[in-house]
C-alpha cells in the first residue's frame, strides 16, 4: 500500500501536490542564485529549449559564454557537462495478479536517497563546497566545468533503460550526454555498458556490483566507485571462514548477470584461500521472474536442494522482490531458525523491512530473525565525526528546502504506466528533520558525482580549453583519487572498479522487536561488524571486527553462532573394546597364575628327584621369562579410550622391551637345555645331562645383549609413537568416519629395528629347532627332550603364522591386539605347560610307587636311550663276552 508507506513519512507528500514543473526554476526556488541547486540545470534547460544557439559543443561539454549567466560576475566561459542519470526507482511486480509498477525496494526510499546523494555531490562540486571532500574546496574558482543532469527511472528493467538511453541519444544526436550515471541493477548496467561503450560515452555506476562488469574489453567505458562482487565475495568468504569457522556454504542466487557473477566470485574467492582454509561452495539458482506469471517453482526447487545439501549456512544473492517468497519456502522446508544462518547480499534493500509488521510466530518472523545483510558500506560513523561518512551525513542533514526542491524537480517525469504516484516528494524541511538517513546508496552516489567533476577538472588542468572526449573523461576518472564520503576512493585500473583495499564492508543484523500490543513484530537492522582493510595495502585479506558495543545475535537471540554443518553422527574410532580388554587381561592373568604357580611348585619340590633332574634354576628362569613376556600385554592393550596420547606412546615404548626381555629369559633356558642335550649326539658316552648356570648365562647374555642394543637404539633414535590415523572414508562434509589408533613407526626406515629383532631371535629359534631335530633319537629321563622340541617347534609355528597375521591386521587395532596377545599367550603357555605338566604327572606316579620320591643328590637328566650309545655298549659286551670265553677255555685246558 503506497499510501500507507507515505503516511509513515509525514515529510513526504503526494506527487500530485508538487507545483507545476516550470515553477521548479522560478525565483521562489532560487534558480537565479548561482549557489542554488537548480541554477546550472536552469541554464541547461534554457539552452536546450533554444536549441543551444548561443553555445559551442566541444568534446563532451557545452561551452556557454558569460553573458548567459546574468546573475554572476564571471567573465569566463562555463563548460556544462551533461550527465544522463538512469536511476532505479521502481520495479514491475505482481500485485493482485496484475503487473504494476511499485517502489523498487518496497518502500520507495532506495531510489530517493541515491538521487539525493548524486544531487548533493553535483551541488558541492559546482559550488566548490569542501565540507565533505576537501579536494573540491573552491574548485569552482579554478575550474570552469559544471555538472548538470537529466533523471530517468529505469524501472529496474533492461528494456526500459536501453530504450530511455537510445531515445535521449537519438533526440540529442548532435549533443549526446557527456556521461551516464547508473544504472543500479547489474542486470541493467551490463547491456547498458555495452551500448554506452559503443557510443563513446563513459558510464559511472554507484551501485552495480556484478563481477562481469570488471571485463574492461567488453565494457570499455564502465567504471564504479563501489567494489565489484569479487571484493564483496572475498569479504563474505572471509567472514564465513574466520568468524563462523564455516567450511561449507550454500549459495542461492538469481540467474541474471548480478547473481550469476556474484556466485562465480564467491566460488573463486573460496578457491583462492590457502589449503586447509578453503570453503566448499554449492550454488542453487532460479530465474529472475518479476512478471505477473512469475513461476515460483524454480525457487521452491532451489530451496529443496539447499535442504538436501544439509548445509547450515546460506548466502542469498537475490532482490527485495524475491525475499518473501524465498523465506516462506525456507520456512516450509525447515532451513530457517536457530540451527541455520542466512546472510543476504546487497540485492536486498536495507529499507525493505521498514514500516512492516508481522504476526508473532509467522513464517517470515521466524525466517527473518538473526539473518545478516552483507554489503559494501558507505562508511562508518565515529564519535569524533572525522570520517568522510560523518562529514557526508552532517552535510546531508544540513541541507535546506532548496535541496528538497531540487530532489523533487529531478524526480522522473514519466514511466511506462504514466503513474507518478510511485515517487516520493519531499517537504522543504525534509533533510533538516533527519527524516531519512542517506545510507550507502546516497554516499556512493555522492562520490560518483564528485569523482566525475574531479576527473573533468583534472583534464582541464592538463588540456585547458581544448576539452576532452568521453574516453579521456573515463581514463581520468579511473586515475582520480580522493577522500570521499565512502572513504579513500581508489579505482583499480585492471578492472576499473573500486579497489577492494579501499572499500569498506559491513554486516547488518536483523532483530525482531515486539510492539507494545504484543501481537506483532517488526524487523530492525543493526550494524554488527565491519572490515578493516586498509587503502594502499597489497593484501586483499580483510579482517572482520564488531562495531563498538555491538554483537551479532542469531535466530535464537544468543551470540553463539549455530553449527555450520550438521553434528557429526560419530566417528568409528576402532578403539579396543572393553570386552576385548577383559579377554586379553584374562589371558595375561592365566600366564601370571601359571608362572607364579609353577615357581611355587618348583620351590616346594626343589629337593625331589624329578625337580632336581630338571634343575630348579632352569625352571625358575622359564617362569620369570613367561611372566615378563605376559606383562607386555598391558602396554599392548592400551589406547586412547583409557589413557592419554602421551601415556599411549609411553606404552608403545615399553611393549617391545617387555616382550623381548621375557622371550630372551625364557628361551635362553630352553636353548641351553636343547644345546646340552644335543651334546650327547656328538658324545654318546655321556649318560647324564646337567645344565649349569654357566650354560644358561652364556646364551642368555648374548641374546639379551643383542636385543638390548637394538632396543636402546630404537628408543633413543626413533621411538614408537601412538597415533590416530584417519582412513579415507568421509561423510558428505569431508569428516572422517573411521580412524585407527595404534603404535606406529616414525618413518619407513624404522622398520629396520623390527627386522633386526626378528632376525636375532628367529635365528636362535631356528638353531634350537635344528639341534632338537638332530637329538630326536635321544631318549632322556622324564621325556624332557621331547617336550622341549615340541616347545621350540610351537614357538616357530607361532612366529610363522602370527607374523603374516600381524601384517594383515596392522590397520585394525582390535585385530592387531588380539593377534599379538594371542601369540604371546600361545608361546608362554606352550613353554609353561609342556615343561611343567609332564613333571607334575611324573611326580604323582613316583609318589604312588613311594620310590625315589624323597630327596636326591643327583641333578641333571639321565639319558635312557641313545642309538650310538647302545651300539657302543653292545660292542663292549661282545668284547667282554669273547674275553670271558677265552678265560673259560684256558680254565678248561688247565
Amino acid at each position: 500500500d503506497i499510501r500507507a508507506m507515505r503516511n509513515s513519512h509525514p515529510l513526504f507528500v503526494m506527487a500530485s501536490s508538487l507545483p507545476p514543473g516550470e515553477e521548479c526554476f522560478g525565483p521562489a526556488y532560487g534558480s537565479n542564485d548561482p549557489s542554488s541547486h537548480a541554477y546550472y540545470d536552469h541554464i541547461y534547460s534554457h539552452l536546450k529549449a533554444t536549441s543551444f544557439e548561443s553555445t559551442i559543443r566541444q568534446g563532451s561539454v557545452e561551452i556557454v559564454p558569460p553573458q548567459t549567466f546574468p546573475h554572476t560576475s564571471t567573465d569566463e566561459d562555463i563548460a556544462l557537462l551533461h550527465v544522463l542519470s538512469l536511476t532505479s526507482y521502481t520495479a514491475k511486480q505482481r500485485v493482485n495478479d496484475t503487473a504494476k509498477l511499485v517502489p523498487r525496494d518496497g518502500s520507495g526510499i532506495y531510489g530517493f536517497t541515491a538521487s539525493n546523494g548524486f544531487i548533493m555531490g553535483m551541488h558541492h562540486f559546482n559550488n566548490g563546497i569542501g565540507s565533505v571532500v576537501p579536494e573540491i574546496e573552491g574548485i569552482n574558482r579554478t575550474c570552469p566545468i559544471r555538472l548538470v543532469h537529466t533523471n530517468y527511472d529505469t524501472e529496474s528493467s533492461q528494456t526500459v533503460a536501453l530504450d530511455t538511453f537510445n531515445r535521449d541519444y537519438i533526440k540529442n544526436l548532435d549533443r549526446p550526454p557527456g556521461a551516464v550515471f547508473g544504472a543500479w541493477r547489474s542486470a541493467v548496467s551490463v547491456p547498458l555498458a555495452v551500448l554506452t561503450g559503443t557510443r563513446g560515452i563513459p558510464q559511472f555506476s554507484p551501485l552495480s556490483t556484478s563481477t562481469e562488469l570488471d571485463d574492461t574489453v567488453q565494457y570499455r567505458l564502465f567504471s564504479r566507485v563501489i567494489p565489484s562482487d569479487a571484493g564483496t565475495a572475498r569479504a563474505a568468504v572471509g567472514y564465513f571462514r574466520k568468524r563462523l569457522d564455516a567450511s561449507f556454504l550454500g549459495v542461492l542466487y538469481v540467474n541474471d548477470s548480478y547473481g550469476s557473477a556474484f556466485h562465480q566470485a564467491i566460488q573463486e574467492a573460496a578457491a583462492e584461500r590457502e589449503e586447509g582454509d578453503q570453503i566448499e561452495v554449492k550454488g542453487y539458482t532460479f530465474s529472475y521472474g518479476a512478471n505477473v506469471n512469475f513461476d515460483t517453482s524454480e525457487i521452491e526447487l532451489a530451496i529443496k536442494q539447499l535442504k538436501e545439501s544439509r548445509f547450515r549456512v546460506f548466502f542469498g544473492v537475490f532482490y527485495s522482490e524475491h525475499y518473501d517468497i524465498i523465506m516462506n519456502y525456507a520456512y516450509e522446508y525447515g532451513i530457517v531458525g536457530p540451527e541455520y544462518l542466512w546472510v543476504i547480499s546487497d540485492g536486498l534493500s536495507l529499507s525493505y523491512f521498514q514500516n512492516k509488521k508481522y504476526d508473532v510466530g509467522s513464517p517470515l518472523v521466524v525466517a527473518s530473525q538473526g539473518i545478516g545483510l552483507l554489503r559494501a558500506g558507505g562508511g562508518r560513523t565515529t564519535e569524533d565525526g572525522r570520517t568522510g561518512y560523518d562529514r557526508f551525513t552532517n552535510a546531508y542533514f544540513n541541507q535546506d528546502g532548496d535541496a528538497a526542491n531540487q530532489t523533487n524537480c529531478k524526480r522522473p517525469t514519466f514511466n511506462s504506466q504514466n503513474d507518478d504516484s510511485v515517487y516520493y516528494v519531499a517537504q522543504p524541511d525534509f533533510f533538516r528533520a533527519k527524516t531519512l538517513a542517506p545510507g550507502a546508496s546516497g554516499a556512493f552516489s555522492f562520490d560518483t558525482a564528485v569523482g566525475i567533476g574531479l576527473a573533468a577538472c583534472r583534464l582541464f588542468e592538463e588540456k585547458g580549453t581544448d576539452y576532452f572526449n568521453g574516453k579521456e573523461l573515463f581514463d581520468s576518472f579511473v586515475n582520480t583519487e580522493f577522500d570521499g564520503a565512502t572513504g579513500r576512493i581508489q579505482i583499480d585500473p585492471k578492472t576499473t572498479s573500486r579497489s577492494v583495499q579501499s572499500a569498506f564492508f559491513v554486516l547488518y543484523n536483523s532483530i525482531g522487536v515486539l510492539d507494545k500490543t504484543g501481537e506483532s513484530i517488526s524487523i530492525e537492522l543493526e550494524l554488527a561488524s565491519h572490515t578493516t582493510a586498509v587503502a594502499d595495502s597489497e593484501s586483499s585479506e580483510m579482517a572482520w571486527v564488531n562495531f563498538p558495543g555491538k554483537v551479532y545475535r542469531y535466530a535464537d537471540g544468543s551470540t553463539e553462532p549455530p553449527l555450520t554443518i550438521p553434528p557429526k553422527i560419530g566417528e568409528n574410532l576402532n578403539q579396543i573394546s572393553l570386552g576385548l580388554q577383559v579377554a586379553v587381561y584374562m589371558m595375561m592373568a592365566l600366564i601370571f597364575i601359571f608362572s607364579i604357580g609353577f615357581i611355587v611348585w618348583t620351590y616346594w619340590n626343589r629337593k625331589t628327584r624329578i625337580v632336581r633332574a630338571s634343575q630348579p634354576f632352569f625352571l625358575y628362569m622359564i617362569c620369570i621369562g613367561t611372566f615378563i613376556m605376559g606383562s607386555a600385554i598391558i602396554p599392548i592393550s592400551v589406547d586412547d579410550r583409557i589413557a592419554s596420547i602421551e601415556d599411549c606412546s609411553l606404552a608403545c615404548i615399553f611393549s617391545p622391551w617387555l616382550a623381548s626381555y621375557g622371550f630372551v629369559i625364557a628361551f635362553s633356558a630352553l636353548f641351553s637345555k636343547t644345546w646340552r642335550i644335543n651334546q650327547i649326539f656328538h658324545h654318546p658316552q655321556l649318560r647324564r645331562v646337567t645344565v649349569n648356570i654357566k650354560d644358561v648365562i652364556v646364551p642368555f647374555l648374548i641374546l639379551l645383549g643383542l636385543n638390548t642394543i637394538v632396543l636402546i637404539c630404537w628408543t633413543a633414535i626413533s621411538p614408537l609413537k601412538w597415533e590416530r590415523v584417519h582412513t579415507d572414508a568421509r561423510d558428505d562434509f569431508g569428516r572422517e568416519l573411521y580412524s585407527n589408533g595404534m603404535c606406529r613407526l616414525n618413518s619407513n626406515k624404522d622398520i629396520a629395528y623390527v627386522v633386526f629383532l626378528v632376525i636375532i631371535n628367529l635365528a636362535v629359534l631356528l638353531l634350537a629347532n635344528i639341534q632338537a631335530y638332530q637329538a630326536r633319537t635321544i631318549t632322556v629321563e622324564f621325556g624332557e627332550s621331547q617336550y622341549i622340541a615340541i616347545i621350540n617347534s610351537s614357538i616357530l609355528q607361532a612366529g610363522i603364522i602370527g607374523g603374516p597375521l600381524l601384517v594383515i591386521a596392522r590397520d585394525s587395532p582390535a585385530a592387531f591386539v588380539l593377534v599379538t596377545v594371542g601369540e604371546i599367550f600361545v608361546i608362554c603357555m606352550s613353554i609353561l605347560l609342556l615343561i611343567f605338566i609332564p613333571k607334575i604327572k611324573y611326580m604323582k606316579k613316583w609318589k604312588k610307587k613311594n620310590s625315589s620320591s624323597g630327596s636326591s643328590n643327583l641333578s641333571g637328566i639321565k639319558v635312557l636311550n641313545h642309538p650310538k650309545g647302545d651300539e657302543l655298549e653292545l660292542k663292549a659286551l661282545r668284547s667282554e663276552n669273547e674275553q670271558l670265553k677265552l678265560s673259560l677255555e684256558r680254565l678248561s685246558l688247565c
